[in-house]
């Protein structure tokens, strides 16, 4: 029963959750941005068949954000994303976190190129055909 009061009574848990409250509002907000960004976005490949370039750096970076903050109203991490740190140190953890610490760098000196193939129109058939369905015959 103390284990019980004294974790009620911690302050910093309720801190947490509060915050967790508040950034779930937050997470409904980019949730509805998101959403008209993706309207905006399909919206200009119609029209002139290219996405706005600050929009997607934009939305990249929401993404982030909400990949942050998720993190943070799951319990996995302690990181409390933007407004209560700089945007820019929330995406760069995020992306960090999402593409890992290191690049893998590929030695192709060893691959030699190959002249591409031209297509062909003969495709395949795996079905029975006219003749092979004469010798086919039913038992009933």
């Amino acid at each position: 029963m103390t284990e019980l009061k004294t974790s009620l009574m911690n302050t910093d848990s309720w801190m947490r959750l509060g915050f967790v409250l508040l950034f779930l509002v937050f997470l409904a907000v980019a949730r509805g941005l998101l959403f008209l960004i993706i309207l905006v976005q399909s919206g200009m490949i119609l029209a002139t068949g290219t996405t706005n370039k600050k929009i997607r750096d934009f939305s990249g970076d929401l993404s982030l954000w909400v990949l942050d903050t998720l993190r943070f109203v799951t319990f996995t991490s302690e990181h409390k994303s933007f407004p209560f740190s700089d945007w820019s140190k929330s995406s760069e953890a995020s992306s960090d976190r999402a593409i890992g610490e290191q690049q893998d760098s590929v030695d192709d000196s060893g691959f030699a190129s190959v002249e591409p193939v031209e297509a062909s129109d003969y495709v395949p058939s795996f079905t029975a055909d006219e003749s092979s369905s004469d010798r086919v015959k039913d038992n009933d």
